[in-house]
């Protein structure tokens, strides 16, 4: 193999910016006119999301069924010029993998990129997530010449590793997180290679899965092929080429004016995670947002140091992905989705930090880190953009994700390995005048659905005992942040499941309000073993939980042993009939409690999404419980005299600063922290400027 060097490439996953512009880029710029233009990005759009839809229809994962799928259209030098996706982290670091095709394989004899090929790729070092993140993508020719690539990045349920589910919470390398694959060939001449398919199938629990995944996302693939040949033989092959290239230049330089519009100033969020692995500990991930002019710098110094032997690390490029997803859909949310976007953001990560990975370490749980980093990217932009463009300053949506993950055989006695749709039922943050939106999706993927549970019924070995709109799932506030779902499964057509928990915040919370909102409450679940409620349901007229708050109320009829956990839980068996509990969280508030009209706490609690308590001692709301009947009066002299406690409880901020820098968690939540409170990492960015 002349010139290739074995190994990763560190070069290529630092090009996460748009190319330089080729030749042929350049020589057709100036025969593309505004209206022609405009013109060819709606059709390019429209191309791109029929990809997606088509994806969505054919594959089988929970992800890919609802909606956690990125369709991309990409030049030919392998930038992401048009996608189609609320998922926006794939979209963009789905360039990494081709710009690796590209460098290794277009002009390499013994591989090549020719018309009718096809290539995988799930190796999170490129993919910038983890295992269980895979994509596929082909060439597209013109007579012999490449003029652009097609492809889809899709979160497939199974992976192979330590553990089913997509995750491996207890790995220690790299080595323990099953299928891991830079990008190679699996397709020639427009068929797929059935050997090589045969070894990824193999390599996981869910083969079934896998393939239809990997077919689904081809299939779509050649039908926007077959509409891209379509118009470049209507509008000639000059004209795509450039203007593909245009719709980078044109978004590179939007986002530059966005930005220029912001106050300069530095804007830092220090974050922080309660669980490493399985179990408790504590790291920071501490951002600072600078923005000077025209351009935006990502600092992720004072971040705690890679986690050894526990699967809480992200490759930097990961973390770039998940602040694409605020800047595509919040602070650009009305400019191309594409990495023209990141021609005005540079970054800085130290060396050898838990979010700059290297060598062996394990990623699994990246998406963790990850979302709880986009936290930052919230709170930072909130106060960044509320001086200039107020309407953006939003709240953040849940991001802890509390999902299960499971792994076993099915009704039908199909092997499954997979997550639960319920990862798409999280509440949207608070608004700057007005609530979240009830489980609104996920924040990572904000066009996706929950499924109807009888769709998941079908063919997954689960029973919803209920699934509804959490009580005490958001965050309060002038406006509260929406509401997540709370369910519950049993396990139920199989003699017994391996299950487990996915996500962070279980003891404090993940999702932070913003300008005096309130968090979202932690989360955590519950399991019974040895439950009766089979038994009372088969009974019938035998009161049972139908919300998760009664779940925890003391007249709770089920009985069995019963068990809570944090949300990260390892996989484990679970027998027919028990039952597992889950809440999905809120988003954050946005404000005073205080300032909420005393009418719209009353509409909460008549749709059953808050307390008396929360009225009460929260919102500080005077009605009557019966009838709902806000004395406004009360209220307004009862919050007065709230406020003047508050004011007498008040002290110096200096004051407050010296006692609060006494107080130290225990030390074995600080074994991974590093130096605390500010972790020892070096000075100076390995990773700089992108």
């Amino acid at each position: 193999m002349s010139g290739f060097s074995y190994g990763r490439d560190h070069e290529v996953v630092q090009r996460m910016r748009p190319e330089p512009m080729t030749a042929d880029e350049e020589r057709a710029q100036a025969a593309i006119g505004d209206l022609e233009f405009g013109i060819f990005r709606h059709k390019m759009h429209m191309i791109a999301l029929e990809g997606k839809e088509t994806t969505m229809k054919l594959g089988a994962s929970t992800a890919m069924r609802w909606g956690d799928v990125a369709f991309g259209i990409f030049t030919a030098p392998g930038d992401l010029a048009v996608c189609a996706t609320g998922i926006y982290h794939h979209a963009v670091l789905g360039q990494i993998p081709l710009k690796y095709v590209v460098r290794h394989w277009v002009n390499e004899p013994s591989v090549g990129a020719r018309e009718g090929d096809a290539f995988f790729y799930n190796d999170p070092f490129y993919g910038g997530v983890h295992n269980a993140d895979m994509g596929l993508a082909i060439p597209v020719f013109h007579d012999g010449r490449l003029v652009c690539f097609v492809g889809a990045a899709v979160h497939t349920g199974e992976c192979g590793g330590a553990e089913p589910g997509g995750t491996s919470p207890h790995a220690r390398t790299q080595y323990e997180e099953g299928l891991r694959v830079p990008p190679i060939k699996i397709g020639e001449d427009f068929q797929l290679k059935e050997d090589l398919l045969n070894m990824l199938a193999t390599m996981t629990r869910d083969p079934r899965t896998m393939i239809l995944d990997i077919k689904a996302r081809l299939a779509a693939a050649r039908i926007a092929e077959r509409r891209i040949k379509d118009l470049i033989a209507a509008q000639g092959v000059e004209f795509f080429i450039g203007a593909l290239r245009r719709v980078l230049t044109v978004t590179g330089a939007a986002a530059r004016r966005r930005i220029a519009q912001l106050n300069d100033g530095i804007y830092r969020q220090p974050r922080f995670m309660d669980t490493v692995g399985t179990g408790p500990g504590l790291t920071r991930i501490h951002l600072a947002v600078i923005k000077q002019g025209d351009r935006i710098t990502l600092d992720l110094s004072g971040t705690s140091p890679m986690v050894a032997g526990k699967p809480v690390n992200s490759f930097f490029q990961g973390i770039i992905g998940l602040a694409m997803v605020y800047f595509c859909g919040w602070l650009f949310h009305d400019l191309p989705a594409n990495n023209g976007l990141l021609e005005a953001v540079d970054w800085r990560f130290p060396d050898d930090c838990m979010v700059n990975a290297h060598g062996e370490v394990s990623t699994s749980m990246a998406p963790v880190v990850q979302v709880c980093f986009t936290q930052g990217m919230f709170l930072c932009g909130s106060r960044m953009t509320y001086g200039g463009i107020p309407s953006h300053a939003v709240a953040a949506w849940f991001s802890g994700f509390a999902i299960p993950v499971y792994g076993g055989f099915n009704q039908f006695g199909d092997p499954i390995a997979d997550i639960s749709p319920e990862i798409n039922a999280t509440g949207s943050g608070a608004r700057p005048d007005m609530d979240g939106v009830d489980v609104a999706g996920a924040f990572f993927a904000t066009l996706s659905d929950c499924s109807d549970v009888e769709s998941t019924e079908a063919d997954r070995p689960f029973l919803y005992t209920f699934r509804n709109f959490g009580q005490r799932s958001y965050g309060h506030g002038r406006f509260r942040g929406g509401a997540g779902a709370g369910f519950g499964l049993m396990v139920h057509g199989v003699p017994g499941l391996a299950l487990g928990g996915m996500g962070a915040g279980s003891r404090f919370p993940m999702t932070l309000g913003l300008f005096g909102g309130y968090a979202g409450p932690p989360t955590f679940l519950r399991y019974v073993e040895g439950s009766n409620l089979r038994a009372a349901m088969a009974a019938g007229g035998t009161p049972r939980p139908r919300r998760l708050d009664e779940v925890y109320e003391p007249g709770n009829p089920e009985q069995g042993r019963v068990g809570l956990h944090d949300i990260a839980m390892g996989v484990r068996p679970f027998p027919a009939g028990d039952t597992l509990y889950f809440g999905v969280g809120g988003g954050g508030g946005y404000g005073d409690a205080l300032e909420r009209e005393p009418q719209a706490v009353m509409r909460d609690l008549r749709d059953g999404r808050m307390t008396h308590q929360a009225a009460r001692e929260i919102y500080q709301v005077v009605y009557d419980p019966d009838s709902l009947r806000v004395d406004e009066a009360a209220t307004a002299r009862w919050r007065q005299a709230v406020r003047a406690e508050r004011l007498r409880q008040s002290r110096p901020f200096r004051e407050f600063q010296r006692d609060w820098q006494r107080l130290r968690p225990p030390e074995p939540a600080l074994v991974h922290y590093g130096s605390y409170p500010d972790p020892a990492v070096p000075a100076l960015p390995a990773v700089a400027n992108g």
